[in-house]
C-alpha cells in the first residue's frame, strides 16, 4: 500500500511539473497556438496615447514566453491575433475622479490671493480604464473589423475565439500645488504624474493579461 501511494505521488508530481513547464513555456499551446500577432491596441478611452503604452507592456510580457512566436503588428500568417481595445467612460471627468479634497488657499495663499472665495482642489486623482482582450485564431479582415466594434463585446468563446475578456484597471496619483515661482510648473508636473500613472496601469494590465492566459481554463 505504501509503495502504491509513493508511485501515485511521483506520478502526480511529474504530471504537475510538466504541466507548469508547458504553461510557462507557451500557455497558448493548449489551444494549438504557436504564434500570435499583436497589432497596436485601439484606444477608445478619453485619455490619449494610452493605447501605445498598453500595447508596449503587453507585447513585452508576451515575449516572455520562449516557445511562443510573437509578431508586432498584424500578420495573417500567425496562428492567432490578439486584439486590444482600451475603453473608459465617455467623459474625462468620469475617467479621472478627484479624491482627498483640500483648500487651495491653504496650500498656495500667495498664488490664490484673498479675492477668490474658498475653493477646493483634489489631493489625488483616481484613473479608471478598461482593456478588452480578444484572442482569435486566423481572423479575416471582416472579423477583425467586427470584433473591434461595439459588437465585439458580444462575441462568445468558441474553437476560434479563445479569449474575450474585459479587464478593469485603476491607479491614483498625487496632484501638486505650488506657490510663488513654482506656480508655472504645476500643469507640467501634474501631466507628468498622469503619464507615470498610465505607465503603472499598463504594467498592471500586462500582468493581468498574463494571469488571464496562464490560469484560464
Amino acid at each position: 500500500m505504501t509503495k502504491f501511494f509513493l508511485i501515485l505521488l511521483c506520478f502526480c508530481l511529474s504530471s504537475c511539473a510538466g504541466y507548469r513547464f508547458a504553461q510557462q513555456d507557451n500557455p497558448l499551446s493548449q489551444y494549438g497556438i504557436q504564434s500570435i500577432s499583436i497589432p497596436s491596441f485601439y484606444n477608445y478611452s478619453a485619455l490619449p496615447t494610452v493605447g501605445s503604452e498598453f500595447t508596449r507592456e503587453v507585447y513585452a510580457m508576451m515575449m516572455g514566453f520562449p516557445s511562443l512566436k510573437v509578431n508586432s503588428g498584424f500578420s495573417n500568417s500567425t496562428d492567432a491575433v490578439m486584439i486590444g481595445i482600451v475603453k473608459s467612460a465617455e467623459k474625462l471627468r468620469d475617467v479621472t475622479k478627484a479624491q482627498n479634497l483640500r483648500v487651495a488657499q491653504g496650500s498656495a495663499p500667495k498664488a490664490i490671493g484673498t479675492v477668490r472665495k474658498e475653493f477646493y482642489i483634489p489631493g489625488t486623482t483616481n484613473v479608471q480604464l478598461y482593456l478588452q482582450i480578444i484572442v482569435i485564431k486566423r481572423p479575416s479582415e471582416e472579423e477583425l473589423e467586427l470584433l473591434r466594434s461595439s459588437y465585439g463585446e458580444l462575441a462568445q468563446k468558441n474553437d476560434r475565439v479563445i479569449f474575450n475578456e474585459m479587464i478593469p484597471v485603476n491607479s491614483s496619483y498625487n496632484r501638486e500645488i505650488f506657490d510663488e515661482e513654482s506656480v508655472s510648473v504645476i500643469g507640467t508636473q501634474n501631466k507628468g504624474a498622469l503619464k507615470k500613472s498610465v505607465k503603472v496601469m499598463a504594467e498592471q494590465m500586462a500582468q493581468s493579461v498574463k494571469e488571464m492566459i496562464m490560469y484560464a481554463f
